[in-house]
């Protein structure tokens, strides 16, 4: 298991795979819940729209990345959050492309 510390000298160890898995296993069941809840949007989103949605999505997620650090937040949606939505669209990205592979 990789152990990495932090570049500041507080030599704080972490073990890269676990934090790895317990963001993977977190990202998954957010995954399958939007799943279940909107039906597979974003797949639809993306047969109708292609990779002008995954843009159009990430972009404001990133925007919101952007105004969440320069400005903290104003409704009930964290930094984290928002870094997991982008990792969430990445994948389903992934997903899509796979699709379009078989």
């Amino acid at each position: 298991m990789s152990k990495l510390q932090v570049a500041n000298g507080n030599h704080h160890p972490f073990h890269l795979n676990t934090d790895i898995k317990v963001e993977t296993d977190k990202l998954n069941q957010t995954l399958q819940a939007k799943d279940r809840d909107y039906g597979n949007s974003f797949g639809k989103q993306f047969e109708k729209y292609g990779m002008t949605s995954v843009l159009i999505r990430l972009e404001d997620k990133l925007r919101r990345l952007e105004s969440l650090q320069k400005y903290g937040a104003e409704v009930d949606e964290s930094i984290e959050d928002t870094v997991q939505d982008i990792a969430g669209y990445a994948i389903l990205t992934l997903v899509e492309l796979n699709k379009e592979k078989a």
